[in-house]
């Protein structure tokens, strides 16, 4: 797993959990339940992995429509990661030069923080599928 996966979860984890007026502004109703039915039909094997679910969030992100998204992501991304690959290689060095090196001491912890970050974005899709459902069946008792 490379950090740069955990820090495309965690700035998509930013996009969807910021304060409800900012999301509001960038996220409307359809787009919040198309983002949540997305993550929720994510195959259950990548749903705790950050490396698939990085790739998953990319290629939602890239879709026609979502080329805010897209930006915005990016925004997250680089508040989170300031110096990009560079702080990366920085931090586990260039491979060429330590490939037989023993992993580094850090890395059950960010594969730890990883994992989290996935499942509250899963439990972020379901509190948003679950709104929608309560919401949609009292909209509909309520037309009645």
């Amino acid at each position: 797993m490379i950090d740069s996966d955990i820090f495309i979860c965690e700035a998509f984890r930013q996009i969807l959990v910021s304060p409800a007026a900012e999301v509001e502004e960038k996220l409307t109703g359809a787009r919040r339940m198309a983002i949540a039915n997305y993550l929720m039909e994510i195959p259950q094997g990548d749903k705790l992995d950050p490396e698939e679910m990085a790739d998953h969030i990319a290629a939602f992100c890239e879709l026609p429509g979502n080329e805010d998204l897209e930006r915005w992501l990016g925004e997250n991304y680089d508040r989170l990661d300031p110096e990009g690959i560079n702080q990366i290689v920085k931090k586990t060095g260039d491979p060429g030069d330590e490939a037989d090196a023993p992993p580094k001491q850090n890395r059950p912890i960010l594969s730890n923080e990883g994992r989290d970050i996935c499942e509250e974005l899963q439990r972020w899709a379901r509190e948003e599928r679950d709104k929608q459902s309560k919401g949609g069946s009292q909209n509909v008792s309520n037309s009645n």
